[in-house]
């Protein structure tokens, strides 16, 4: 087989993972650096045991964006007006509108009605009976006095804020009514068994048999003797009653919104989708039957959580890693102060820690060798001075870790790894210290002569790289450097051994460290204080990361 033919060549064909203190594979993306820390936190949640602590601030409207304590919220927005509503057909936000319509049977003789609309699917409570009369709002018709006019203005909003409570009230009724038949139902069944206790607390004081109890009492359809099987045929009756209530419905009078099953299919009592039945049915325990019967669905709260650290917290520092405000409009301009100040604090990785990527990756199945070209990225505004070495001992990936590997966050994709041969990174040299200048702010037009990556980057190819040469052990190499960005070359031999082939779903893990020096102006963006070590040793951080390839 000729190389060529042996040698795979991929763009962007693997990814670069990151280890934190519990030993757990999180892209940078998902992991965080807490403050003057020497080591990664993973803010996954499936992984055991966690490497953070969640806990709940506050929680939020994500329509109003009203917010409260988390220690005193209720689940569900339910601020002025009753609350904000969604729609049960699309599940967009609704609004509360006060419009004219035809009643009696003159045309000419019209009332005013509060109801909820959306404004993406023109869906109205009309059709379920939400509504709300509104016809004082015709007592404060316009003049043209201008004094009056203000004075009937404030009076029409109060009126309007009641309009709007009744128009609540008359859904909390709905519901109410929707609720009672299976509030009935459970209160039943609740006597049923506390009369069996009753009965069965009293067989026991009286040391009576349960035929004597039986043949004093009055016949029912119940039988003579308590059984699993009365109970299930008794629970049978009661949901027959049940879905006999839903199907046998009257139509009430003045409400022609509602209609028999049997009626003619049209625009107003279409059958709802399984979707929006399981929306439904969270505030109402009666199966909707048609679209009439669905509400307006309330706004749940959306909690805003802080991250801690575990390691930090056991080393008796506060660790933490995200804290947003507790008002989800601070930062916003509609304030007086804090523009652009979303967060407390926001401690996230990306913000800090050298970005590592595979560039390029090329392999020889014969010879069971790799050729991958690393792209390293300062994401800080201060100087960084790096170096690339071998895993260090304290690396102890299971093989359980890289069976499910969450590889990107977005779009949930997995992957399977395996171990490649510790032969392979057992002796593998450090590269010299690369220094990688501030990132380039393209808003302020800094660096705006800059082109592309240079030419031995652009040259750069995994083939070439492999046949080279007859290298037989693994080394890196640094290719080119510019401004915040390096290259590294990683060459790797005796990559797998020879009975353990890879499959082709299957990505080789090589892990490395990246050794980053604290001081002398190097990574200052982390408030890592330098040890105190002699003025020609460098106090280095180390990170282990693990590279997937294939």
């Amino acid at each position: 087989m000729t190389m060529a033919a042996a040698t795979q060549h991929h763009l962007a064909p693997g990814h670069v993972l990151y280890i934190d203190h519990a030993n757990h594979l999180t892209p940078l993306t998902l992991a965080y650096h807490a403050t003057a820390s020497r080591h990664l936190t993973s803010g996954r949640s499936d992984v055991i045991p966690p490497s953070t602590t969640i806990e709940v601030d506050s929680a939020y409207c994500p329509q109003c964006l009203a917010y409260e304590a988390a220690s005193a919220t209720s689940g569900v927005c339910h601020k002025e007006y009753g609350g904000c509503k969604s729609c049960p057909i699309c599940f967009s936000p609704l609004s509360i509108s006060i419009d004219e319509t035809a009643s009696g049977s003159e045309s000419n003789n019209s009332r005013l009605i509060c109801h909820y609309v959306c404004g993406l699917c023109q869906w109205s409570s009309r059709e379920c009976g939400v509504i709300s009369n509104a016809d004082t709002l015709l007592e404060y018709a316009s003049t043209s006095d201008e004094i009056e006019e203000k004075e009937k203005e404030k009076k029409r909003g109060l009126a309007i804020v009641e309009i709007s409570k009744a128009l609540d009230l008359c859904l909390q009724r709905r519901i109410s009514e929707r609720n009672k038949v299976g509030g009935a139902l459970f209160d039943s069944i609740t006597k049923m068994w506390a009369q069996r206790e009753e009965e069965e607390k009293q067989r026991n004081r009286m040391k009576i048999g349960i035929s004597s109890i039986s043949s004093n009492r009055n016949v029912d359809n119940r039988g003579s003797n308590w059984s699993l099987e009365i109970l299930e045929q008794a629970l049978m009756q009661k949901k027959n009653a049940l879905n006999s209530s839903n199907t046998d419905r009257v139509v009430e009078p003045g409400r022609g919104d509602i209609q028999p099953r049997h009626a003619k299919v049209t625009s107003s009592n279409q059958l709802p989708t399984p979707q929006q039945m399981a929306a439904q049915m969270t505030i109402t325990t009666t199966t909707p039957q048609s679209r009439s019967d669905l509400l307006p669905l309330p706004v749940h709260y959306r909690a805003r959580v802080s991250r801690r650290c575990r390691a930090e917290l056991s080393a008796g520092r506060t660790g933490i890693l995200m804290k947003p405000k507790q008002n989800p409009l601070d930062g916003d301009t509609s304030l007086r102060s804090g523009h652009g100040q979303w967060w407390m604090k926001d401690s996230s990785a990306v913000h800090v820690v050298p970005s590592v990527q595979l560039h390029r990756v090329g392999a020889d199945i014969t010879s069971h060798k790799y050729a991958a070209l690393l792209k390293l990225k300062n994401p800080t505004l201060n100087m960084i001075r790096l170096r690339l070495v071998g895993p260090s001992d304290s690396e102890l990936i299971e093989q359980t870790e890289l069976q499910n590997v969450l590889v990107n966050p977005f779009t949930e994709t997995f992957v399977r790894g395996r171990h490649c041969s510790p032969d392979a990174t057992a002796n593998i040299a450090p590269t010299e210290f690369v220094v990688l200048h501030p990132a380039d702010d393209p808003f302020l037009d800094i660096r705006k002569d800059k082109v592309g990556a240079p030419l031995e980057v652009k040259d750069w190819d995994p083939m070439s790289a492999l046949s080279s040469g007859n290298w037989d052990t693994s080394q890196f190499r640094i290719v080119a450097t510019e401004g915040d960005t390096a290259w590294v070359e990683l060459l790797l031999c005796n990559s797998t051994r020879v009975t353990e082939a890879l499959s082709e779903t299957d990505y080789l893990a090589v892990p490395f460290s990246l050794q980053i020096e604290v001081g002398n102006g190097s990574w200052e963006a982390s408030l890592i204080k330098r040890q105190d070590l002699p003025a020609e040793e460098s106090d280095l951080v180390t990170l282990n990361l693990v590279a997937l390839m294939r």
